[in-house]
Formats: C-alpha cells, sequence, structure tokens
C-alpha cells in the first residue's frame, strides 16, 4: 500500500512542469533585435572615421548597440539634429520595416521563439553621394521553456511581446481531470491507510 501511495503523488508532482532553464542563460527578445540588427549594419561603415546617424524612433535599444559597436571600432559619431560643423562626414540612416516575435508550441512544456528584422537603410559618402541604398532581412528562432517568457519580453516594446499558442486540448481538459483524479485517489489511500493504522 505504501509503494502505490507513493507512486501516486510521484505521478501527481510529475505533472506539474519542472524548468531547468532560467532567463538568465537566454537571450531576451530585445537581445535578438540588437544581435540581428547588428548583423545587418555592424559593417555598413566599417571605412567611416566619423558618422552622423539618422536612426528612427523605434527599437531605441537597437540604436543604443549600434552606437556602442561603433565607439569600440573608434568611429566619431554624431547626431545630425547636433551637427554644427563645415567638416565632411558620412552619413548612415535607416528605418525598421518589421520587427516581430513569434511564439509556436514545441513540446508540453517548450516554445519554439522567432524573432525577424527588417530594415532599410542609406549610408552616404562625405560628399553626400548614396554609397549604399539597401534593405536587410534576418531572423533567428531557438526553443524557450514555457515558463519564462514573460522574464524574455519588455512591457515598454511591443514588438518584444507576443501572444503564445492556444493550449491543445488534451493539456486543456485532460491534463486536469488526470491530476485530480490522482491527487483524490493519492488521499483516498493516504487517510485509508492511516485509519487501518489507528483502529485497534
Amino acid at each position: 500500500m505504501k509503494k502505490v501511495v507513493g507512486l501516486l503523488v510521484a505521478g501527481c508532482w510529475s505533472c506539474f512542469p519542472v524548468l531547468v532553464s532560467s532567463a538568465q542563460e537566454l537571450t531576451t527578445n530585445a537581445q535578438l533585435f540588437e544581435n540581428l540588427g547588428l548583423e545587418c549594419l555592424g559593417d555598413v561603415p566599417h571605412a567611416a572615421d566619423s558618422l552622423a546617424l539618422v536612426p528612427p524612433s523605434n527599437l531605441p535599444y537597437l540604436t543604443s548597440a549600434l552606437i556602442q559597436h561603433w565607439q569600440q571600432q573608434g568611429t566619431e559619431l554624431y547626431s545630425t539634429d547636433s551637427l554644427r560643423t563645415s567638416k565632411p562626414y558620412y552619413s548612415l540612416s535607416w528605418e525598421i520595416s518589421r520587427a516581430t516575435i513569434t511564439y509556436t508550441r514545441a513540446g508540453r512544456r517548450t516554445l519554439s521563439r522567432s524573432a525577424e528584422l527588417d530594415l532599410r537603410y542609406s549610408f552616404l559618402g562625405k560628399d553626400g553621394e548614396f554609397l549604399v541604398h539597401d534593405s536587410c532581412q534576418r531572423a533567428f528562432s531557438d526553443r524557450i521553456p514555457k515558463g519564462i517568457v514573460e522574464q524574455l519580453e519588455s512591457p515598454a516594446y511591443p514588438e518584444t511581446q507576443a501572444e503564445l499558442p492556444p493550449e491543445s486540448w488534451i493539456r486543456r481538459y485532460v491534463e486536469p481531470v488526470i491530476l485530480a483524479a490522482a491527487t483524490g485517489l493519492a488521499a483516498f489511500l493516504f487517510f485509508n491507510l492511516r485509519s487501518k493504522r489507528v483502529d485497534p
């Protein structure tokens, strides 16, 4: 009887998700967009010693990541709004046309996460000539534990958030019934065994 109760209790606990991964081990959704943006634009102004930036208003964290990247390369950066010099300079502008996160079911406690970033950019020489005028599309996908989605999203930036896929009918209806039945049976056997020990 003890073995039966033990197996039932163990079976009940197995119905609850146990996540061994944490958000600290995974890249946040904002960081995914940063990485994709660096792939698109990081090496565009590789020959520029000074660079005037015309960034978009959305995805400001991507702009910060690009600025840090170019500063580490020794490039002098300017904003066109604050530029007060007759010195010729290179110029880089870009627009984000698509930045999306999607989740699809990959397992009972796992999701497939996909990030897509589309942008257009223009790189002008010191004489104002178009050196590059192009678009860039990048995508990334991985698998994440379902229970830490909120830790990977940033409420301040809607593009980092996405709806979760709906629960399967088995998970929504059958599992709660099995869990409730197993819990009730385990409780019944436990108290039944206990009462037998108390009875003379």
